[in-house]
């Protein structure tokens, strides 16, 4: 839309002339607060008018009035009682509308009346200098009568200092000479220089819409573009100073012309340079210097505007005042000496050729006009007579009325002059007043803007050492602990080597007995051997019953478990990484009924201590809530904050191999507690705290212990901050993993010669070799890595494991699926710095991974946090299926897992700055899912399972994946 054009200020020469109107408060008082509404509306809606015509003085007024009322309304007791009601009769949109409208609006006015009054005043201020310039004028005339014109041009060929104007050819020569730094300003409009403009000498564009009267030669250079405002501030190193439009000439140059005004503005508002020389008009414009030297212009063809010279004659002639020869004296002329025709008189030789009669008008301003006639008589016509005597009394005359007319003039001029240049002091006064008042207002609020900084930190710092401080007492709560888990171990370690040293002072005495009863080998010692040795008889006899009784108490705990499982075949495919639940009793290898052992006694090494059963059976503060949920089915507390391994524990409790592996106690034979990292203290408290889920007890149960164990090898895991769950788990994998690995405790398997063997199965046999856990048996699979030279294409390849997959998310959707998740990890990335082996430096590359072997459990990270400068998170909704097929994700078409189900699901809500976390997992023993929400345990439908919150998936092998 075009802009609106402002209407000129009418109505007030302040905003304070326009408070006037717009008060209307003595005027709405005691009305009611419904008619106030509807006048407020009609208001608001004038002012919207008044905006789109533009009448900025009227609009503002409507607007005031429009809040005014507003104010009264919210004060009346009606409002109060009804506040929705007239809040929407007035509208809070309209109210916000016109608090930026008016401020808006209120600015803008201020500027203009400021304009407006340094207008006025720059109008009175040319009009005195006009008057001043009009005596000076009327002074020069009057020397010119007394004596002859001078030549004021200087002997450098620069224009005189009377001169106004200067001719195409003048500055044409100067230009040419080069030895004159000459400035031209050319004043027509940007379009037109642009099209054609002069190439010669330093020439720039000051567009006539910018030179504005009362403007400052300071605020006109910051109008001007870029190339130009450089050679603007250059102007005081000028010699000359040369200003041109169209068509401007010496003769047209007169106040009110774009070229005049200019002229003031760097005469009179330019403080601070002072010019070589005034600057001075190019004479007929740049139409003249288009005409004159047209190879000196950018484009010789432009076209010439249309200029009305008529016109300007027509004011020229207009200007001119004719003598009025009745008031002159009549000079006498004697008619009897009148000449013959064709003759030559004396009157020729008195060389009378230009008479010049000045008559005062004392019905104009005071001004004296000159009128210059001249008459070229011919040498036929004879002169006639005229009476000498009356000019001396005429010149008299003249003389005494002009100063009669100057004298009061120049007075009236001087007082003027004064009177301006007092008001100038004292608006200069007023200004500096008002500067140092502002500048004093300025610095109070950047006190106050201090002084309230300073409270915010002080109150920051306040608050910063209270949490240290509450910190400090955490840190110290956690070292008595610390010291005294220190003193326990040392307690138990102490009893361990007192009880080991007891033992070995009974083994060394009884040897000692047994070499002394050798040598005495008296009757009566051989009987009591016979008879300690029948005593261990009987005792083995006692054990093997023992024995017994503990393999039926067994198989009756087990028959009653298997009563527990539904008796209907399950339809659900079985996880092809572990042994299906239901056939378990009919396993051969479960009922194979293993002879009683026979005893060696002088075999018997030294004892073990058993630091398994010692951990297993210790007490532990689970702090349970009792009642039968079902096996499997019971909550964890949350700890502060401990959402997160709430989550991961209960996905790996529904994990049903490792489940089994730690519930049934098989784990104790694979401890290994002589690692350097968690010495089997992880996998014990895993097991106590799976042991106690799948029990069918409790409602929930707190792991306080396996927290308090995690903390103690990773400190932060020890507060009760947040953490992220899938770094949690990788964690806890690892520890899991090294406490249950049997390579640990044995020699690594030697190497065969695998020459036979491909890259990548080279590689798993050299990482089986070294790891042997179930954790390494489930959890871990491998991938091909590839990065290629940008540069050369030199290829490095690796074979490596994982233990779960972690895939990027889109940035470009809110919605994606896991499909397309897996193409983008599969597609590769850049990288940078990478050492070629080829050209020997740093590259850029591409890194890509191939999936070559898939484990029985896979488990799938969403990488949702990425870094920007900041951390933060996508809410991106990831639809991911309860039926995973991977057989296009894989290289190698054979492999044995390929077909996956959905059994777990580790959501996050919230952000980096906060959230909480959850687990929907599914129960094999009952085939339904449930929703663990820390304490809290709830049955889901399987349409709830797919959310936006999804962060890692679980997912098992289908049996009947392998070729």
């Amino acid at each position: 839309m075009p802009e609106t054009k402002l209407k000129t200020l009418y109505v007030g020469k302040s905003i304070a002339d326009l408070k006037k109107i717009f008060n209307i408060e003595d005027v709405i008082k005691g009305k009611k607060a419904k008619t106030l509404c509807t006048t407020a509306d009609k208001l608001f809606g004038q002012a919207e008018q008044h905006k789109d015509s533009g009448d900025e003085e009227m609009s503002y007024v409507c607007y005031m009035k429009y809040l005014t009322i507003v104010t009264m309304v919210q004060k009346l007791e009606e409002y109060k009682k009804e506040r929705d009601h007239f809040n929407q009769l007035l509208g809070a949109k309209n109210i916000k509308s016109a608090l930026d409208m008016a401020e808006i609006l209120a600015g803008s006015l201020e500027q203009r009346y400021e304009l407006m009054n340094e207008q006025q005043k720059f109008e009175a201020e040319q009009r005195v200098q006009e008057e001043r310039e009009a005596m000076e004028e009327l002074k020069r005339k009057q020397v010119k009568l007394e004596k002859p014109t001078e030549d004021p041009s200087p002997a450098n060929g620069l224009p005189g200092a009377n001169d106004v104007s200067i001719s195409s050819r003048q500055l044409h020569s100067l230009l040419k000479d080069n030895k004159t730094n000459i400035l031209i300003l050319d004043s027509r409009g940007a379009a037109c220089y642009a099209e054609s403009h002069m190439a010669i000498g330093k020439c720039i564009n000051v567009p006539k819409d910018i030179v504005i009267p009362g403007t400052s030669a300071e605020a006109l250079g910051k109008s001007l573009d870029p190339e130009s405002r450089q050679s603007w501030g250059e102007r005081k190193n000028a010699d000359l100073v040369v200003l041109l439009d169209w068509f401007t000439s010496e003769k047209s140059h007169r106040p009110g012309t774009n070229l005049y005004t200019l002229k003031n503005i760097l005469i009179k508002w330019d403080p601070g340079i002072i010019y070589k020389s005034p600057p001075l008009i190019l004479d007929g414009g740049y139409e003249d210097w288009l005409l004159t030297y047209p190879m000196h212009t950018t484009n010789p063809h432009v076209k010439v505007p249309f200029h009305d010279s008529l016109t300007e004659v027509n004011d020229l002639l207009g200007g001119v005042e004719y003598p009025n020869f009745l008031e002159s004296p009549q000079p006498a002329i004697d008619r009897t000496s009148k000449p013959q025709f064709g003759g030559k008189g004396s009157l020729l030789e008195d060389n009378i050729n230009t008479i010049q009669v000045a008559i005062p008008d004392s019905v104009s301003e005071g001004q004296s006009r000159v009128t210059s006639f001249s008459s070229d008589r011919t040498k036929d016509i004879v002169k006639p007579g005229v009476d000498r005597g009356s000019k001396a009394a005429a010149l008299q005359t003249y003389e005494e009325r002009s100063r009669e007319i100057s004298e009061p003039l120049l007075s009236e001029i001087e007082k003027r002059a004064q009177k301006l240049e007092e008001s100038e002091l004292k608006a200069e006064r007023e200004r500096e007043i008002l500067r140092i008042s502002k500048e004093k207002e300025a610095e109070e609020e950047r006190v106050r803007l201090l002084q309230n900084r300073e409270e915010e930190l002080l109150l920051s710092i306040a608050k910063l050492e209270e949490k240290q401080q509450d910190q400090e007492a955490e840190k110290q709560q956690l070292r008595d602990q610390l010291e005294q888990f220190k003193q326990a171990d040392k307690e138990k370690a102490d009893k361990a080597q007192s009880q080991k040293e007891e033992a070995e002072r009974k083994e060394e005495e009884r040897k000692r007995l047994v070499k002394e009863q050798e040598e005495r080998k008296m009757p009566e010692d051989r009987q009591r051997m016979k008879d300690a040795e029948k005593a261990r008889k009987i005792e083995v006899e006692i054990r093997k019953e023992k024995e017994k009784g503990r393999q039926e108490h067994e198989k009756g705990t087990y028959a009653q478990l298997r009563r527990d499982i539904p008796a209907s075949p399950s339809i659900m495919q079985r996880s092809h990484s572990y042994h299906n639940i239901a056939q378990m009793r009919d396993d051969p290898d479960l009922n194979v009924k293993h002879e009683t052992p026979h005893y060696d006694r002088t075999i018997k090494p030294l004892q073990k201590p058993q630091r398994s059963e010692v951990s297993a059976a210790r007490r532990r503060n689970f702090n349970p809530v009792w009642g039968n949920m079902g096996k499997g089915i019971t909550g964890l507390k949350n700890l502060g904050n401990s959402c997160y391994m709430n989550s991961i524990i209960q996905c790996i409790n529904n994990t049903t191999p490792l489940a089994l592996y730690f519930w049934k106690g098989a784990y104790h034979e694979d401890v290994n507690y002589d690692n350097n990292s968690t010495r089997g203290e992880v996998a014990e408290e895993v097991a106590a705290v799976v042991s106690a889920l799948w029990s069918g007890q409790y409602r929930s149960i707190a792991c306080r212990d396996l927290k308090n164990v995690v903390g103690q090898h990773r400190k932060q895991f020890q507060g009760c901050e947040q953490q992220d769950s899938h770094e949690f788990l990788t964690i806890l994998m690892d520890w899991l993993h090294e406490d249950l690995n049997k390579r640990s405790r044995k020699s690594p398997l030697k190497e065969t010669s695998n020459d036979n063997l491909s890259p990548a199965d080279q590689a798993w046999e050299k990482f089986r070799r070294c790891n042997e856990s179930l954790i390494r048996s489930l959890f871990y699979g491998q991938q091909k890595s590839t990065v290629r030279c940008c540069k050369c294409s030199e290829e490095s390849v690796t074979f490596e494991a994982f233990s779960d997959l972690s895939l990027p998310l889109p940035s470009s959707s809110n919605k994606c699926s896991l499909v397309e998740c897996m193409k983008l990890y599969l597609n590769g990335e850049k990288i940078s710095g990478w050492n070629c082996p080829c050209c020997k430096e740093k590259r850029d590359a591409i890194k890509k991974f191939d999936i070559w072997r898939l484990p029985p459990i896979l488990v799938i990270h969403l990488n949702r946090f990425y870094h920007d400068g900041w951390w933060r998170k996508r809410q991106t909704y990831v639809d991911f299926p309860f039926n995973l097929d991977m057989r296009h994700f894989s290289l190698v078409p054979d492999q044995r897992y390929v077909s996956y189900k959905l059994y777990g699901v580790s959501n996050h809500y919230g952000s980096m700055e906060g959230g909480h976390y959850t687990a929907y997992c599914k129960n094999e023993l009952y085939n339904k899912w449930y929703k663990f929400d820390d304490h809290e345990v709830s049955e889901i439908s399987n349409n709830d399972i797919r959310s936006g919150a999804a962060y890692i998936l679980f997912y098992t092998a289908i049996s009947g994946n392998s070729s």
